[in-house]
């Protein structure tokens, strides 16, 4: 490989996406507005069909055309060919990068390619992130986030599955919400009136983080993430469309990722496997630690 070549490639690999890079494309793929512009560029919509769009949606139009067609990919694609250049952020300083050396070069053969890293590496961080999308620095975390999309998702999932509405409160109990009143209902089978006030309590913070949801997807949509900024753009989630792009997205994902290992390319675990694998099985064994003590204490007490 020769030394232009070897350096951008170096450069390409000492940045993966991060979560929050990653939480932008799956709002994107939650958005109204976005699915909107994707028929619109793609001749979804036949030419005599008259349609009502967002008052602003030459600027959806617009993140569309730097962001694509994300529905026929997978993240770890769309970030190579598109994600890395639009979202990277020239002014991060605590942005390192990493150079592996060839002890068997020359000093003076190290020291010219070293320098031609660095000119490259200030070249690249010396553009600007694409105009149309912008990334906030604020106070919603990634968790939120994340709460928030699967509810989105399994909202959808669920409905598509039984073709009923699910309430908000079994929704929340569904995922597995952190809250008081997710815990309280855990077991409920049915609505009881020793359990309405945490159905209705449970019921209001799902429906407010629905709502939340849609602010997310659709500020995604006009390349502002993550924020939720109230937004009226006339439209509203279709949850089982989101459920069945999402569940097209995994299969592509799926099996590019085994194109990948079966070609010997390394690939990136999924933030699944990274985060939510890990969790679930540490809140199983340690539902499990408890469940053994109460066992052990009930064969005292019945033996006593």
């Amino acid at each position: 490989m020769n030394t232009d070549r070897k350096i951008l490639s170096l450069l390409a690999s000492t940045r993966h996406a991060t979560d929050k890079e990653e939480a932008f494309f799956d709002f994107l793929m939650a958005s109204p507005s976005y699915q909107l512009a994707h028929r619109v560029r793609t001749g979804g919509i036949p030419k005599d069909t008259s349609i009502t769009v967002p008052a602003d949606f030459d600027r959806v139009l617009g993140v569309y055309d730097v962001c694509g067609n994300i529905y026929e990919t997978e993240f770890e694609d769309w970030w190579e060919d598109r994600g890395r250049d639009l979202l990277r952020d020239p002014n991060d300083a605590g942005h390192l990068l990493a150079y592996p050396v060839d002890l068997a070069q020359s000093s003076n053969r190290l020291i010219d390619e070293f320098s031609a890293f660095v000119r490259q590496a200030k070249a690249d961080r010396s553009s600007t992130r694409h105009p149309d999308i912008r990334f906030l620095t604020n106070k919603v975390r990634l968790s939120a986030l994340h709460a928030r999309l699967a509810l989105v998702n399994e909202k959808g999932r669920i409905e598509r599955k039984t073709g009923k509405k699910i309430s908000n409160w079994r929704l929340g109990v569904e995922i597995h919400l952190k809250s008081k009143w997710a815990e309280e209902l855990k077991t409920a089978t049915k609505n009881t009136q020793d359990n309405l006030e945490a159905r209705t309590s449970l019921g209001i913070l799902v429906s407010k983080h629905l709502k939340e949801a849609f602010y997310l997807a659709e500020n995604a949509a006009r390349g502002i993430f993550p924020s939720l900024e109230p937004i009226d753009t006339g439209l509203s989630f279709d949850y089982e469309q989101i459920w069945a792009l999402s569940a097209q997205q995994i299969k592509v994902a799926h099996h590019r990722r085994r194109e990948k290992i079966n070609s010997g390319v390394s690939v990136r675990k999924t933030y699944y496997e990274r985060k939510v694998k890990p969790m679930i099985k540490r809140q199983k064994a340690m539902e499990a630690m408890v469940q053994a003590r109460l066992d052990r204490k009930s064969t005292r007490l019945n033996s006593s």
